[in-house]
């Protein structure tokens, strides 16, 4: 029996692929529903609907750029970028959330001047906008369950952070729903108060415009620390100073260390000297093995070694 065979190199695993299909169906299963939440919406005068297409846009954006970012760790092409994609993941959730939070607070005084000013909704487009929510309710769950079957492992932060705003959303959906049933049995059925259907679009509203809110701080106050970078601890410090005593004799001059915290990441540079007469081959030795050292003394650290020619 012949045995498999091996990836080609660039090629992800098939749990890999698992991880992207779940988040891609996740995207897909967004879109299709934010294009009927935004017509129905306005069509039916619902701002919750509207509010929800919104909020869904901007979370499927950044879930999309999530999904680039795992593509190209997968595949191998995380160097394509300085320091690896965290800066580039960090961005995308620093703009994602100033969008997110100007767009919750509009959504959140617009609430507020629903229940003031009640509007003119029309009942049989509050009964479709249900039946979306609802809808939308369904494919969050569909989402979610495709997602904790790719990523339950836990060995994928994207995958988890994923999960995590899927089962929000799930709930969130959940909320949003009862409030727009609510409105449209108000607006349907004789007899209700007159004050239900207002209280009802207010509440819904003024609580996708919050989520929206807490949102958009829980993005600033990951993203923006991360967008900075910051000198390296102590401890890392003495592991670049161990790894250089141990090559002492193996270079002729220290010229510059240079080493911070990039996002996520310690990025350490170094610059040795070496006399001219020695051999190309002697020099990249001694700069992989320091390499290999500042690697294993600083896991996951992004280090440079340049070697510099020395003046006659």
């Amino acid at each position: 029996m012949s045995s498999p065979s091996p990836l080609r190199p660039g090629t992800p695993d098939p749990a890999a692929l698992r991880r992207e299909r779940s988040i891609l169906l996740a995207c897909l299963l967004d879109w299709a529903l934010i294009l009927p939440f935004l017509a129905v919406g306005l069509s039916a005068n619902s701002l919750t609907l509207v509010a929800e297409a919104i909020r869904g846009s901007l979370m499927v954006v950044l879930e999309m750029v999530l999904l680039v970012v795992l593509r190209r760790i997968h595949r191998g092409r995380i160097t394509e970028y300085d320091y690896g994609a965290a800066k580039i993941e960090e961005f995308a959730n620093l703009a994602i959330g100033v969008a997110m939070g100007a767009a919750g607070v509009w959504i959140t005084i617009s609430a507020a001047s629903r229940w003031l000013f009640p509007p003119e909704q029309e009942g049989l487009g509050l009964v479709l906008a249900t039946a979306l929510s609802l809808a939308n309710v369904v494919m969050n769950g569909i989402a979610l369950r495709a997602l904790w079957s790719a990523g339950r492992d836990g060995t994928s932060a994207i995958m988890t952070v994923q999960i995590r705003s899927r089962t929000v959303k799930l709930a969130s959906s959940g909320i949003v729903a009862v409030a727009i049933a609510v409105n449209a049995a108000a607006q349907v059925i004789g007899g209700a108060p007159p004050w239900l259907a207002p209280l009802a679009e207010a509440i819904g509203t003024g609580f996708v415009g919050l989520v929206m809110i807490q949102l958009a701080i829980s993005l600033w106050r990951e993203s923006v620390p991360q967008l900075l970078d910051r000198s390296l601890d102590e401890s890392r410090q003495a592991s670049i100073n161990r790894a250089l005593a141990g090559h002492f004799a193996d270079y002729d001059a220290l010229l510059e260390v240079k080493s911070r915290i990039a996002g996520k990441q310690a990025v350490v540079e170094i610059a040795l000297g070496f006399e001219r007469e020695r051999r190309i081959g002697e020099i990249q030795r001694v700069a992989d093995a320091v390499v290999a050292d500042l690697r294993a003394l600083i896991p996951g650290a992004v280090v440079t070694v340049t070697p510099v020619a020395l003046p006659a």
